[in-house]
């Protein structure tokens, strides 16, 4: 029997996910991620890299690698890298300061690399476009694709192979189409050689294919549940694989021989060593390096790490099957052997749905995570631990926030729930319409039983949609509405800046002021944050976790994959918050993010086992907010910090917690406390807390008109500094809140200079519609001092 891969390392530095990766040698590995960055890792034993470089030269994500053999004009080989601010860039492994070459050619993101052993390189990007590179110059395009280009292979200097989300495979030679290949039923991903007989192609219709080079498709391969994002072939003619089915796969002679489950939900690529060892980057930020070699495989405790946390993993149903839980086998079905590689089970234990996936390697099933949501819902999605009847793909273009997901109910008002995928993601304001409109078109028009005039959105002014009425804005052609370049599928899509252009929102008909309702800020990536919570710990030395801490606090955070499942670990809410004590203020940010989630759900839960049982004091001094400094790490923390206080008014818990420190929240929105942080993000974590703290302050059933007259005027130094449209906004509805309701803070806001501040920002803003409708229901409630 084949041996297995296991562990070989796990790389930790990436903040965001990995998107490629790439062995210069077997010592030497590289990896790009959302984070920016490229980033290069030596090997020091045998089971264990340390990170060497970090090239930057960057502005948004990297998405493609490929690497140049050395040569005697370029000794140590080269790097070459791509991403979604359009540029290629040429690294020298051993100077990470500044890019040899930047390669400018492409319109939108390079998502794909290749080169030969000449140093001719091959780009693909979602412009449908291939461009070859020689000496570092553009020689030709390639023109052809009718979608976004995601693979390409270089036979040789000029025999091309390139492949789309168009479905299609095309080569290419001197320049030239020569030939076609079709059979993929959805986008083509990814491209490797085999040796002798053509390549293999992977894709979004979860298939491999093998073909040659005259046409023919010799062999189709099944057994990934979801979209194939990577293929590589090893020397010894077998191929691996990974994609959105958390696994990494093994294949021999047209079988599945192995399985590797991956604690994260997208395994975005794969690349082999020198040695057939293989590398893995993922979405959970992390590398990792798998092998077959005993004398290069991880040690025991390591391997069971990566077993607890694949074991932790929290799967949505719609993952492995709909099924009804009071019919599953118990946990006797674990003892009758497994089909095949791979195969997935669910069983019943205890009530809880667990998955199980047979190894053919150790002939034994393993656990590979809880099933959540969904089980026995039909056709219900699943997002971040919640169901929902559509969870939407939006891509708003190239850049920092290219693909989102937008989860909706057909009991929502879409152009509510556009505002607050706006709100979340820190969108322009002027997507509201397109987003609504898109929400209204895709959710197949189920009646909501109310008329077009019967709901206007505080916020927007929008009315509720109505099924049936005319929508506005955003039109496609019926052959290729809203295809998506990410997955050739029904989406969302921002083909250029042109096409998302500032909209005036609705004009609001009804009053915005007073708010009645608490917003939150819950934006995370749980992988991101737990990889980056791992990688500081490992670094601390004798202070690092023990093994079962790790694991208690792993157990503890896939509750906020689902938080309606049950009760949360407390041990591990315990965890974070000592981290957060003990841990210096530039490595602490990823606790204090896991506990400003945990404030969204259960903050009493934290209020015990936090000093003096304060939870609102505790964020205040962890996140810095009693000593501010406008250092970038101090601004870090502190947004965090105002985000778990904003988030503690969701729940009524919370809620009696700020009663009780209403004082120290009323100084953390003091000018000289919010004057240290101006970053966007930080400034939307201060406004969300005063919008929060003001509907509090006039709702709650006690007065404190201290509290209520001290915001107000905070809000007002605020209005004066703040020049960014939505936190601007927020800014204004937490203001306009206390003055309808408050008499006080109505004189408060005149004192200080509010209708000089209002009538400036009204004259500024003439074509913001919603900024325009709360200052006119605002200015009437002031006098000019």
């Amino acid at each position: 029997m084949t041996v297995a891969y296991k562990l070989e390392a796990n790389l930790h530095s990436h903040e965001q996910d990995v998107r490629a990766v790439s062995a210069v040698s077997n010592d030497l590995l590289v990896s790009g991620a959302r984070d920016k960055t490229v980033r290069s890792w030596r090997r020091v034993s045998p089971t264990q890299f340390t990170p060497e470089h970090v090239f930057h030269g960057h502005e948004h994500f990297v998405n493609s690698l490929a690497t140049i053999s050395s040569c005697e004009q370029f000794p140590n080989g080269l790097i070459v890298s791509g991403g979604t601010d359009k540029i290629i860039n040429v690294y020298d492994p051993s100077t990470p300061n500044a890019a040899l070459y930047t390669l400018i050619g492409h319109e939108e993101n390079v998502s794909a690399l290749a080169t030969t052993p000449t140093g001719t390189i091959v780009s693909g990007s979602w412009d449908k476009n291939v461009i070859v590179w020689k000496n570092f110059q553009q020689a030709y395009t390639l023109k052809g694709h009718t979608a976004a280009v995601w693979a390409v292979l270089a036979i040789e200097d000029d025999l091309i192979l390139t492949a789309a989300a168009d479905k299609t495979i095309r080569l290419w030679k001197d320049g030239k189409h020569v030939r076609t290949f079709n059979g993929h039923t959805d986008a083509v991903r990814g491209l490797a050689a085999v040796p002798g007989i053509g390549f293999v192609s992977c894709s979004n219709d979860g298939t491999l294919r093998v073909w040659t080079l005259d046409g023919d498709c010799v062999q189709e391969l099944s057994g990934h549940t979801s979209f194939v994002y990577s293929v590589s072939v090893l020397s010894t003619g077998e191929f691996v694989s990974s994609g959105e089915d958390r696994t990494v796969r093994i294949w021999k002679d047209g079988e599945c021989i192995q399985t590797l489950q991956q604690p994260c939900i997208s395994v975005w690529a794969v690349s082999p060593l020198p040695n057939d060892d293989i590398i893995v980057g993922g979405s959970d930020g992390v590398v990792r390096v798998f092998s077959r070699a005993a004398e290069r495989m991880a040690d025991a405790e390591t391997q069971k790490q990566l077993e607890d946390l694949i074991a932790a993993q929290s799967i949505p149903s719609n993952q492995v099957g709909d099924v009804n839980k009071e019919k599953l086998k118990g946990p006797e079905a674990l003892q009758e052997p497994g089909k095949k590689e791979g195969q997935v089970i669910m069983v019943n234990v205890n009530g809880t749905v667990e998955a199980h996936q047979w190894s053919s390697q150790t002939q034994s099933w393993q656990k590979i995570g809880d099933v959540v949501g969904g089980v026995g819902s039909g056709n219900k999605q699943l997002y971040e631990g919640k169901e929902y009847d559509y969870v939407f793909d939006i891509d708003i273009g190239a850049g920092p926030n290219a693909m989102l997901k937008l989860p909706y109910n057909v009991s929502e008002n879409p152009y509510q729930a556009a505002q607050n995928f706006i709100w979340r993601h820190e969108l322009s304001q002027g997507f509201l319409d397109q987003i609504a409109d898109f929400i209204t078109k895709n959710a197949q028009g189920v009646e909501l039983g109310q008329g077009a005039g019967a709901y206007q959105d505080p916020f927007t002014g929008g009315s509720r949609y109505t099924p049936g009425q005319a929508s506005s804005g955003f039109q496609s052609s019926p052959s290729d509405q809203f295809r998506d370049p990410f997955t050739g599928a029904s989406s969302y899509q921002g083909q250029s800046a042109q096409m998302i252009s500032e909209t005036k929102s609705p004009v609001p008909k009804q009053r915005i002021l007073p708010l009645g309702t608490y917003l939150s800020l819950k934006q995370s990536n749980l992988d991101a944050v737990t990889s980056k919570l791992q990688s500081i710990d490992s670094e601390m030395g004798s202070s690092r976790l023990s093994a079962d801490d790790m694991n208690t606090l792993t157990m503890s955070l896939a509750y906020l994959s689902d938080p309606s499942s049950g009760s949360v670990n407390k041990n591990g809410i315990n965890i974070l918050a000592k981290l957060c004590c003990t841990l210096p203020p530039e490595k602490r940010f990823p606790a204090l993010d896991l506990l400003r989630l945990f404030a969204l759900y259960t903050p009493e839960s934290i209020s015990e086992v936090v000093p003096d049982n304060n939870l609102v004091k505790f964020l205040q001094q962890a996140g810095g907010l009693n000593a501010p400094t406008s250092e970038k790490i101090a601004v870090t923390n502190a947004m965090l910090a105002y985000r778990g206080l904003a988030n503690l008014f969701i729940t009524p818990s919370g809620r009696e917690m700020a009663w009780d420190n209403r004082n120290i929240l009323s100084e953390v929105l003091q000018p000289d406390v919010f004057g240290a942080y101006t970053t966007k993000p930080a400034r939307l974590a201060i406004s969300t807390l005063a919008v929060n703290f003001a509907v509090f302050l006039i709702s709650h059933t006690l007065t404190d008109e201290d509290c209520q007259v001290g915001l107000a005027g905070s809000l007002v130094e605020l209005l004066k500094v703040e020049q960014d449209e939505e936190n601007l906004y927020r800014s204004l509805v937490a203001l306009g809140t206390l003055m309808v309701r408050v008499e006080s803070c109505r004189e408060a806001a005149s004192i200080m200079g509010a209708k000089v501040e209002l009538q400036r920002i009204k004259s500024q803003t003439a074509d913001k519609q919603r900024i325009q409708k709360v200052i006119d229901e605002m200015l009437p409630l002031v006098k000019l001092e």
